[in-house]
């Protein structure tokens, strides 16, 4: 008897917990991608390469060539665009059925049109891929994409 009451009660337990624990796992909101993706913002023009390295997906991270690579693009970026100037939108989409923060804003040096930079992350706000360039160039968003 002592036994049967044990079960029932750690199986009215798992049903209790379980929704809870599946509810702690939602996936990000909009919102919360648009946060993330200001910070990784902040962190690339301020070359903290460890931060944005710890994340990326695994393969983000390989491809990304580590701490050299990251580094790399950031002055690519900085010495091809200048300082940003103006923030023109920000925004998130879709890309390919991911989450995709995008940020089109007026460089210094680069002034022939908006440039756009985008994160593309995953379900737990990892990066899988970057993007960044003239507008005109940037591939479009999803045709789905809320705020699009």
């Amino acid at each position: 008897m002592l036994v049967l009451l044990r079960r029932t009660l750690l199986t009215a337990g798992a049903a209790v917990l379980l929704p809870l624990a599946l509810s702690a796992q939602a996936s990000l909101s909009d919102a919360d991608y648009l946060a993330l993706g200001r910070k990784y913002f902040d962190w690339f023009i301020a070359a903290e390469a460890d931060s944005l390295l710890a994340h990326m997906s695994p393969e983000a991270r390989e491809a990304s060539g580590g701490v050299d690579g990251v580094n790399r693009a950031v002055t690519d970026f900085i010495t091809r665009a200048g300082l940003e100037s103006e923030l023109v939108e920000e925004r998130m989409t879709r890309r390919r059925g991911n989450p995709q923060y995008w940020r089109e804003a007026r460089y210094t040096t680069f002034v022939d049109e908006p440039l756009v930079f985008r994160w593309v992350f995953n379900d737990k706000g990892e990066i899988l891929g970057i993007g960044m360039g003239p507008k005109s160039r940037s591939p479009a968003p999803d045709s789905t994409a809320a705020g699009s």
